[in-house]
């Protein structure tokens, strides 16, 4: 067990990745046209890819790209390998300077996240910390077992040169004309090779370029042959990180620099977080007193608190498993089903080691299930073994017939409950790749104990049964004994017999009502993550900059601060949350996201966090109506960003626009909807340069060179790098001025007068327009997304809107299509990927039920358990007050395996009677007073083996309760039912 891998969650298959492009200054149509498009259509070309959803903004756009469920794990990565393929052919269709960037959006998630903040005197040094956390970085990403590392809320340096348009001008020089003479002073490239007496010795330029000086003291242009303006001359050099920045990073309110390390999977998380900590106590020790370096996030953290908890529920089972055994069966029967416990689990352990499985919260959660099912074949063999030696058999012949009649009916029932998790385990897709652990070690665990009961366990019988100690009736008892309560019990038994219909209607009584229970159940998609954080978006309006929204999250900090719950958070400003949890996605560069900021919130304790959280979200958005506030949890299962999503394609963006505010409107009056969003609504503020053509001819200036001005004036160009240390800086020359609008509105540029001012040549217009273009393969589409309070399910939402979104979608105009997404969409995907594998094992399941039985009719009997125990599931869930979601229909199909087991056993008991002679009702009621002692013994072991889950799991207790609830109902079935059945067939 020590060399198995640990994580906390299982590994997801990298499915998905964005497609980055900038375009500085394109419109979004623009951008649509010239670049999505071809994009688009060479990115078609690769079959595996699900999804190709585009958004285009100002200035850039992304791509995301999502491979299809069907694609096994193992060829990810030739998919991925196959896009960026078509991402190079297709950059020869793109305009000149545009490089499509693949960005991988998946991968194992943070495992630690430190924080770098100043202590010290004065402005904080953003650039020493930013060095020092890219040292952190690279000096954790060389630890073994490390998979990616990044920092955030770095200082992007650069050397800036600001230079004086008047000063310019003044010497007959253009922007682009000084681009050109610093581009070709960079001296650092190579020469080349000269070979001489044997020897190679290589010829480069001597770097020119180390210090702001040097950079300065570059010439610019020559005057009366001998006096040389330099650069320092017409421009203010200084080396300073980007003004304003791209993101900024707070930890506790404090500005900070983030540094994560990601450990990869198929390894123990503890150990190398171990070794991860050692390094950093190492270089914290380097650090001087200023500059404090601190964990924030731990994943192992979580970790060892949630397999703490899981161990705790492996032993606590055991010993529930244990103490009904010896209850029910005595202690001696007790010691020999306990026995398979310990050696099950080391061979289910041991095939985890073979299929490469590692330990997590989803394969423990199946071994804590499969305790109760584990020894369910061992107890039968058990009572039977203890039956054959009542009726005077020796102990080899006991054995031989305990043999020889049950392993058909066990291993059928085997093979069925396997094959019922079968679907699970092979289910295709996030939600399958997340739970398909656990089905398997519920697998190994059920095929392990039934080895163990054919082949070990009457080794053990014969073995104890020579030992004199357990002939005392103390030790070698047969479990709890009531004669009235037997005489009671078998004269239900003969009055339900008697009419066959009886027995059926008491069967079929908590099936009915679970049935009749299930349009009750909440849906929901995933259980909650049970993790005392929450998370917290803040949107402010297009325009604003990154130091804008850090003066709102720091107003809104304080008003959090008053919930109470608060332990630590951190925010990540100018970009969406990176991968801090396995589901999250969308954070991986923080281009077009100034106006949000999205922060993490560790709370005192998780149950605080679920009665706050509500409030607290209704008292932020109620005290900020400027600002587009979302307060939730952190949600398990595939990622989904809105709970109710819906979308309309169709080619016009200003009937899409408009179709988008009607339908924006509907949504919003759905109760619990606090925030709606149109992704085609509202606008940007732009400044428009009108060309005025005919000045321009008349003052030779081309438009291009006008526009190029323009842009190095205002948005600045790289012309060079300079080498600082050991980092490389850009060299950026940009105009000078505290305006920026007026100072472009009265740009100077050569003329053949001396100079002439760029409003001579056009006027600027303040436009609001829209900029964003949205596209869902290949068509324009407009999707509507709302956002529904922490406390409330998005079923409910979905349920209310149903029929007026079914009248929206009856006006559409032709050619618009409707189609729902978030949640829904999610859920229902997952749900199929189940379905559409589970048809093949039910056929297996029906081969194997024929090929026991050898009977066609048996086996349609058998298989009437299984549907019926889905009501019982049903009504599992209805007293567990548990929401039927994915996780919930885990448990249905599971359980539709499960269920059957003791029907078989039953029936094979009553086949076995019949045999010898025909039986009457009275023999069927004897040989159902012998199974039931099994038959209640398996199913009290089984619901106390899910005891652990309904107590300690959050995640897992629809699963649990499903289970439980459907294996009592079972019990029933298979002692009523299953005879009442048989007599109607043999006409008892």
């Amino acid at each position: 067990m020590s060399t198995l891998p640990r994580q906390e969650n299982p590994e997801l298959a990298q499915r998905w990745s964005i497609v980055q492009n900038i375009y500085p200054g394109a419109s979004p149509t623009r951008i649509e046209t010239q670049i999505l498009e071809p994009l688009e259509a060479k990115l078609r070309e690769v079959y595996e890819l699900d999804e190709i959803i585009s958004f285009a903004s100002q200035g850039f756009s992304t791509t995301v790209l999502a491979i299809k469920d069907e694609v096994p794990p193992s060829l990810i990565e030739q998919v991925w390998s196959e896009v960026q393929d078509k991402m190079d052919q297709a950059s020869f269709l793109l305009p000149s300077g545009v490089k499509p960037q693949l960005i991988r959006s998946s991968g194992p998630p943070f495992t630690l996240l430190y924080s770098l903040t100043w202590h010290g005197d004065g402005d904080i040094p953003l650039i020493l910390l930013s060095r020092v956390a890219e040292d952190l970085r690279q000096t954790l990403s060389y630890v073994s077992g490390s998979d990616r590392s990044g920092t955030y809320g770095t200082a992007d340096e650069e050397v800036l040169v600001e230079i004086d348009n008047a000063k310019l001008s003044a010497l007959g020089l253009s922007f682009q004309e000084v681009v050109q003479v610093l581009s070709g002073l960079d001296a650092k490239k190579p020469i080349g090779q000269i070979s001489q007496n044997g020897k190679e010795l290589l010829v480069k330029s001597k770097d020119n370029l180390t210090n702001i000086s040097q950079v300065a003291n570059l010439p610019i242009k020559v005057l009366n042959d001998f006096e040389i303006i330099r650069l320092g001359d017409i421009a203010a050099l200084s080396k300073n990180p980007r003004d304003p920045p791209e993101e900024i990073t707070l930890f506790n309110g404090e500005r900070s620099v983030l540094v994560n390390i990601s450990g990869a999977f198929s390894q123990r998380v503890d150990l190398y977080v171990e070794e991860i900590e050692k390094v950093v106590d190492e270089f914290s020790d380097q650090l001087p007193d200023e500059i404090f370096l601190e964990k924030i996030y731990d994943e192992s953290y979580y970790f060892n608190e949630k397999f703490n908890t899981l161990y705790t529920s492996i032993i606590f089972a055991i010993l529930i498993v244990i103490g009904i055994s010896y209850f029910l069966l005595g202690f001696k029967s007790a010691l020999i089903v306990g026995s398979v416990i310990p050696l099950t689990i080391f061979l289910v352990l041991f095939g985890c080691t073979l299929l490469g499985l590692p330990l997590h919260q989803t394969s423990m959660t199946g071994i804590i299930i499969a305790l109760g099912l584990l020894i369910d074949n061992a107890i039968i063999v058990v009572e039977d073994f203890k039956y054959r030696r009542k009726l005077g058999h020796a102990r080899e012949q006991a054995s031989y017939e305990t043999f020889k009649h049950l392993w058909i009916p066990l291993a059928a029932a085997t093979a069925t409950t396997a094959l019922s998790f079968f679907p699970i385990a092979a289910g295709q897709g996030p939600s399958g790749e997340f739970v398909g652990g656990m089905a398997k070690t519920v697998i190994l665990s059920i095929t392990s104990s039934l080895f163990l009961a054919l082949y070990v366990v009457p080794l053990l019988l014969n073995y104890f049964d020579q030992i004199k100690f357990f002939d005392k009736e103390i030790f070698g008892g047969n479990g709890y004994s009531n004669k009235k309560l037997v005489q009671r019990y078998r004269a239900i038994l003969t009055w339900s017999y008697e009419v066959p219909r009886r027995a059926i209607m008491i069967a079929m009584i908590l099936p009915a009502i679970g049935f009749i229970s299930f349009p009750f159940l909440k849906a929901d998609f995933f259980p909650e993550f049970d993790r005392n954080m929450f998370k917290v978006l803040v949107e402010l309006p297009n325009n604003s900059n990154v130091e804008s929204t850090e003066k709102a999250v720091l107003e809104l900090r304080k008003s959090i601060a008053k919930s109470g719950i608060v332990k630590d958070d951190f925010w990540f400003i100018g970009r969406r949350l990176p991968r801090i949890l396995y589901n999250t996605i969308g954070g991986d560069t923080a281009i077009g996201s100034n106006n949000l900021a999205q922060g993490v919130y560790i709370s005192t304790s998780y149950k605080e966090m679920i009665e706050v959280l509500p409030k607290l979200a209704k008292r932020l958005v109620a005290e900020n109506p400027e600002l587009k506030i979302i307060v939730d949890k952190f949600d398990s299962g595939p990622p989904v960003d809105a709970a109710v999503e819906y979308s309309i394609d169709g080619p016009d963006l200003n009937i899409l626009r408009a179709l988008g505010k009607k339908l924006e409107l509907i949504v919003r009056d759905a109760p619990g909807v606090f925030l709606t969003k149109s992704e085609l609504a509202g606008g940007a503020t732009n400044l428009e340069f009108a060309f005025n053509e005919s000045n321009l001819a008349l003052g030779s200036i081309s438009g291009d060179f006008f526009i190029n001005e323009l842009a190095i004036a205002s948005e600045g160009m790289i012309v060079g790098t300079m080498l600082d240390g050991n980092k490389e800086l850009s060299i950026k020359i940009r105009g000078s001025s505290n305006d920026s609008i007026e100072s472009t509105q009265f740009l100077s540029v050569p003329s053949q007068e001396g100079f002439d001012y760029s409003s001579n040549y056009g006027e600027f217009e303040v436009t609001n327009q829209a900029n964003f273009v949205s596209r869902d393969a290949g068509k324009r589409q407009n999707q509507v997304s709302a956002w529904i309070w922490p406390d409330l399910l998005p079923s409910q939402t979905e349920k209310y809107l149903a029929g007026k979104l079914e009248n929206f979608k009856a006006e559409l105009p032709p050619g618009y299509i409707f189609e729902v997404g978030g949640e829904a969409e999610a859920r229902g995907q997952s749900q199929s990927n189940i379905f559409s594998s589970a048809i093949l094992f039910l056929v297996l399941i029906i081969i194997a039920l024929v090929a026991a039985l050898n009977s066609f009719r048996q086996a349609g009997l058998i298989l009437s358990v299984a549907f019926w125990c889905t009501g019982l599931a049903f009504l599992g869930l209805t007293i567990g007050q548990a929401n039927f979601g994915f996780i919930g229909l885990v448990g249905a199909i599971g359980l539709a395996g499960l269920s059957i087991n003791d029907s078989i056993v039953v029936l094979s008991h009553i086949k076995e009677a019949n045999a010898n002679s025909p039986i009457t009702k009275e023999d069927l009621v004897e040989v159902i007073i012998r199974s039931t002692r099994h038959v209640i013994t398996t199913s009290a072991t089984t619901i106390g083996g899910f005891l652990p889950l309904l107590i300690t799991s959050i995640f897992f207790k629809p699963l649990a309760w499903a289970m439980a609830g459907g294996v009592i109902g079972s019990s029933i079935i298979a002692l009523f039912y299953i005879p009442a059945c048989y007599a109607i067939s043999k006409k008892l």
